[in-house]
């Protein structure tokens, strides 16, 4: 994941960064398959290889759910970076129920078996 804090708020020369433009990406440890959510959580982007698509419908469809999933959250990580950002209160952050980037790490640890 980029560093959810790329914005450094005593460099003048930086301009604050466009949530709205931001993409939050997740492949497969082989990089067959990968899936792109914009901000809200929207699936904008699908990426497959030939070699994915050879695997077979149901091989397909479990791993694009999975990475689809983990992008959903991954960008709902990117909301918890955005809000802090703001200065949203930590209580206020927390009652939306937002995964920290190490729990993301974790869910993606448990989800693929490797330290990526």
């Amino acid at each position: 994941m980029n560093d959810t804090h790329p914005f450094d708020p005593d460099d003048d020369d930086q301009q604050a960064p466009n949530w709205q433009a931001r993409i939050y990406e997740v492949f497969n440890p082989d990089n067959s398959a990968g899936v792109a959510c914009n901000r809200d959580g929207e699936i904008v982007g699908l990426h497959l290889t030939d070699d994915a698509r050879d695997n077979g419908d149901s091989w397909l469809a479990t791993e694009l759910l999975r990475l689809a999933r983990l992008a959903h959250l991954k960008s709902r990580v990117g909301l918890r970076a955005e809000m802090e950002y703001r200065g949203a209160r930590p209580y206020t952050i927390d009652s939306f129920d937002l995964p920290t980037e190490a729990a993301y790490r974790a869910m993606e640890e448990a989800e693929f078996g490797t330290n990526r």
